[in-house]
């Protein structure tokens, strides 16, 4: 009769453990940032902070991420670019050929169908509002009004163009695959092949400070630097062998994101490993000034980071 007792009683216990744990399941499942989200890019526009990822992932923060809004877009979308245009708006590029766009709240997304049979890999959107896609087959897509039509041009190659940037309303810049460096100085009217990049470089990331002043980083974390608008390329020593898949520039220092949660800084002309964080990659960072560097990447990394200070907790518990 004791041993029944004794069973059951640990039954009993057994069983608040379980529904405990099915609680937590449960509330973690609704929690805006989750431990399986997959960010790939995030971007602001002075009032609201978006971070984009696979799976028609969409988290937004109007506090600087401290809580963040989650939506899910329907049917199947693995968004892989988000930016804000001049009046505030949103863009999220989707690599099923779509452009998701929003009101600057981000209260509603509406999807915009890519003219094309390339892959698209990246988006920005110029000073008077305009749409630009790069990707595959060296692809160039415009669209001066928010999606609804497209232009469509490509450059002869069979390459894949990676990043495109405009420096101002009249000056942008289009790296690619095998070394690809393409420029405008007429907002985008007319494209002219730059020289290429030395030996077939692919860069996971581009940024540019100036017209002439610029980082690429590629295979085997290589990082190169320009102060000749891409005529010549020189390597910077430092970094840790691995790949930077984000250039970003906080408060006029630069840091490189990559593989397996590293971040570098640049210091005196070299890269310098800063921190190591428990994450598959980090993706993609955004300068918030005197608050800190938004990151975002896998296992559903989305934190504030301070440098100089320890890193910020997450911003939301995760499953």
């Amino acid at each position: 009769m004791k041993v029944f007792s004794a069973l059951a009683f640990c039954f009993a216990l057994t069983g608040c453990n379980v529904v405990a744990n099915l609680e937590a399941v449960s509330a973690a499942k609704k929690a805006p940032v989750l431990r399986s989200d997959q960010f790939q890019s995030i971007a602001g526009n002075g009032k609201l902070l978006v971070g984009v990822g696979s799976n028609g992932v969409i988290v937004s923060s109007d506090n600087n991420g401290a809580t963040w809004k989650r939506t899910v877009l329907p049917g199947v979308s693995s968004l892989i670019g988000v930016v804000a245009c001049s009046d505030g708006s949103w863009a999220a590029l989707d690599f099923y050929r779509k452009v998701w766009v929003a009101d600057p709240a981000a209260t509603k997304w509406e999807a915009r169908e890519l003219t094309t049979k390339a892959n698209p890999l990246a988006i920005t959107c110029d000073s008077k509002g305009q749409y630009w896609v790069v990707g595959s087959r060296t692809t160039l897509l415009s669209s001066a009004d928010k999606g609804a039509n497209w232009k469509s041009q490509d450059f002869g190659e069979d390459a894949i163009l990676m990043s495109i940037q405009f420096l101002d309303a009249d000056n942008a810049i289009i790296t690619g695959e095998f070394g690809i460096l393409l420029t405008t100085k007429d907002g985008g009217s007319s494209w002219q092949q730059g020289k290429k990049i030395p030996n077939d470089f692919f860069p996971h990331a581009a940024l540019f400070t100036d017209t002439r002043t610029g980082w690429v980083s590629g295979l085997a974390g290589v990082i190169l630097h320009t102060t000749d608008g891409g005529n010549n390329w020189v390597k910077q020593p430092g970094g840790v062998g691995a790949p930077m898949y984000a250039l970003v520039n906080h408060k006029g220092e630069m840091y490189a994101l990559g593989i397996n949660g590293l971040m570098l800084k640049l210091a005196a002309g070299e890269w310098k490993l800063i921190e190591g964080r428990p994450a598959p990659y980090l993706r993609s960072g955004l300068s918030l000034g005197d608050k800190g560097m938004l990151i975002a990447g896998g296992a559903g990394t989305l934190q504030l980071f301070s440098p100089g200070a320890q890193p910020a907790a997450p911003a939301a518990k995760k499953d």
